[in-house]
């Protein structure tokens, strides 16, 4: 039997980047994952929680970047554990409630990803991913034995349809033991086939990655495709909003309330000399996120998220005069009135 996963360590910084959004199964994945690593002789030194919006994959891929590709953090005993699940791989009516597939990837920077395949929540990791592989787990709770007499041992009624909460802390905690052991009988071995990068889709163009706590927007624009036009204005639209934007070197080298469309504070460092940055949309003094934001009839209004689609083109001189922009580049007073609150 091949041993793909050499144990190097026996202690671990675990993060958990989830869409649950509540307590409550926040709580049963973590309870679960603290069981199997103990049954497994394993000890997590910290637990760390990240949530995600519901079913969004870009939201869930983008965090797992951030975290598992910063050069100061951990080495490889930062694990991580990662569900976003929006079951769209299939149309069909999922008797047992399986969804896409769990998998193991491993970093180059020694790192392990254990992930439900779905979307674009291994797409901003692809190029710094040495191995992947799929994780061999039954459709069917019931045949997991040691999943079963654990339930059984402990009084408990059941797993139910909660296959993070209650099967992957199983297959996370085996194959960080060194272990290649399966869990059902259906299979020999816990760890299946490699699964060929070119089979994890890139990251998306044009397409709003992540919108910080100050609003500020970070898109998947690569800074290459300014570098010509630098103290230039840019039409930028997103969910049928157009802002004009300066285009600069520096988020912040626009004048106070003025719109920025410049490379941003993100790198991904993917080892090896290569890096990704993104270009990111900033309101100097304010909120761009405001800025594009749709308003429903009774008032309130929604700010664009991650995997909203979103593109510039150099700003004309109708541009200015159809928005209402000075040619200075300063927004209009509505437009200002909205993204410059707190709330």
């Amino acid at each position: 039997m091949t041993n793909h996963a050499k144990k190097n360590h026996s202690k671990f910084y675990l993060v958990v980047i989830a869409d649950y959004n509540d307590d409550d199964a926040h709580g049963i994945v973590h309870d679960n994952l603290y069981y199997w690593f103990d049954d497994h002789d394993l000890d997590i030194l910290e637990y760390d929680r990240v949530d995600v919006r519901a079913f969004n994959t870009v939201h869930t891929g983008y965090m797992l970047a951030r975290r598992a590709l910063n050069p100061l953090s951990p080495s490889s005993r930062q694990v991580f554990f990662v569900n976003t699940a929006p079951r769209m791989d299939d149309t069909a009516k999922r008797g047992t409630n399986q969804g896409e597939g769990f998998v193991m990837a491993t970093l180059k920077n020694g790192k392990k990803v254990f992930a439900v395949n779905s979307g674009y929540t291994l797409s901003f990791v692809k190029e710094a991913i040495d191995t992947v592989h799929k994780m061999n787990v039954p459709d069917d709770v019931n045949d997991i034995p040691m999943l079963l007499d654990a339930l059984q041992r402990e009084g408990n009624i059941g797993a139910g349809q909660f296959r993070s909460g209650y099967v992957y802390p199983i297959i996370t905690a085996i194959a960080l033991s060194g272990s290649n052991e399966s869990i059902s009988p259906q299979f020999e071995t816990l760890i299946g086939d490699e699964i060929p990068l070119d089979a994890i889709p890139d990251i998306p163009d044009n397409t709003l990655v992540f919108r910080d706590g100050y609003k500020n927007v970070k898109t998947s624009i690569h800074p290459d495709e300014l570098v010509n036009d630098f103290n230039k204005f840019a039409v930028v639209e997103c969910e049928g909003k157009e802002i004009i934007a300066h285009i600069a070197k520096g988020m912040f080298n626009v004048p106070l309330h003025h719109f920025s469309l410049a490379p941003g504070s993100t790198i991904l460092d993917y080892g090896d000399g290569e890096s990704r940055q993104f270009v990111e949309i900033a309101l100097r003094g304010g909120h761009a996120a405001k800025a594009f934001a749709k308003q429903i009839s009774n008032g309130e209004r929604f700010d664009p998220v991650e995997g909203n689609r979103i593109t510039w083109r150099l700003a004309t001189d109708e541009d200015f005069d159809r928005l209402g922009y000075g040619k200075d580049g300063r927004p209009p007073e509505d437009v200002l009135e909205s993204a410059l609150k707190l709330s």
